[in-house]
């Protein structure tokens, strides 16, 4: 089991930043070219990649253990090679990632739904007026 990232960031510009220029490091690193990338607090989903090659990444990403957000940024680069999840992008990932199994069954452990429901509580919590 992977823990949780320790790196804790203090606004949610910070985490972004973070993100593209791991995604930018990522890309370099295997030679993939995308267009632009974009973050946003999606509920369902870690990230995507747009048939533009436009690829959106989640702001909680930043939480998950770097093996994790790895494993998702390359997922995510994989498809400026391969628009689907055909024979030939998960050949690919796994080159990449030879560990793609362990990473792929560590990620289902995580949902960005918690982490939306985790800053609404908090967010709940530090609105609650003083006694």
């Amino acid at each position: 089991h992977l823990p949780l990232n320790p790196r804790r960031f203090d606004n949610p510009e910070a985490a972004g930043r973070f993100l593209i220029r791991r995604l930018a490091q990522l890309a370099k690193k295997y030679d993939f070219h995308y267009n632009r990338v974009t973050i946003r607090q999606q509920k369902t989903i870690w990230g995507s990649c747009s048939a533009k090659n436009n690829i959106s990444l989640n702001i909680h990403l930043a939480r998950l253990p770097d093996p994790l957000i790895d494993y998702v940024m390359l997922h995510e680069l994989t498809h400026t090679r391969h628009k689907n999840h055909g024979a030939a992008f998960w050949s690919e990932l796994t080159l990449i990632l030879p560990e793609l199994d362990f990473l792929r069954q560590q990620l289902k452990r995580y949902h960005p739904q918690l982490f939306i429901l985790e800053n609404s509580t908090a967010a709940l919590e530090a609105d609650k007026p003083s006694v």
